[in-house]
């Protein structure tokens, strides 16, 4: 039996989810690490997407291009999963653009290899059911966040919840982020000190 591979191993301790079986040997032997410049992207708004990605170092975001501007969707760092499912699983042209904020490394899974896990083994399966579940999930809390918060309430769970994202991503993603000018952002920051 052949040593597993680097990228295996970081996805094993990383991610409990993922169940032991053959199937799960035969799907980490197709994954390889892919590192990203700062600014580099990892992939972009109307290309189709064959992988699902895997931070295991820095900091990426993905966001929408709607009337020449970004709004920044999301953030992730290291132990994150991102890919954007529906390309994935479609073949359709992606919605959205990934980048890095810094200089970061991934773990690229194969679309193909995922797939036929998924068909060989049910605990894969259920691996990715609950990948997509827990993403699901937090998409629904920064949609509720998004409309029950306002910008500065957005702001303090983003410090609260995720206080190194916020430290290492430059303001005007942050502002877009929370769909708000970098000025306004600003004047949030200065309310914020002040009190």
């Amino acid at each position: 039996m052949t040593e597993p591979s680097l990228e295996a191993e970081i996805l094993r301790q990383a991610a409990p989810l993922i169940p032991g079986s053959a199937a799960l040997s035969t799907f980490l032997a197709t994954t390889r690490t892919q590192t990203l410049a700062k600014g580099q992207t990892l992939f972009r708004a109307g290309e189709p997407t064959t992988a699902l990605y895997f931070v295991t170092q820095g900091l990426l975001r993905y966001y929408y291009l709607a009337d020449g501007a970004e709004h920044t969707g999301q953030f992730f760092d290291a132990g994150l999963f991102l890919g954007d499912v529906a390309s994935l699983m479609t073949g359709a042209d992606s919605v959205q653009t990934v980048d890095a904020i810094e200089a970061s490394t991934v773990i690229v899974i194969p679309g193909t290899a995922l797939k036929a896990a998924y068909d060989a083994d049910h605990a894969m399966e259920r691996f990715g059911r609950r990948v997509v579940e827990q993403a699901m999930a937090g998409s629904q809390r920064r949609s509720a966040a998004l409309l029950q918060l306002s910008p500065e309430e957005n702001y303090e769970r983003l410090l609260r919840l995720r206080p190194e994202v916020a430290r290492r991503t430059p303001l005007y993603m942050i502002a877009s982020y929370l769909g708000v000018t970098p000025e306004a952002l600003s004047r949030i920051r200065r309310r914020r000190i002040g009190s």
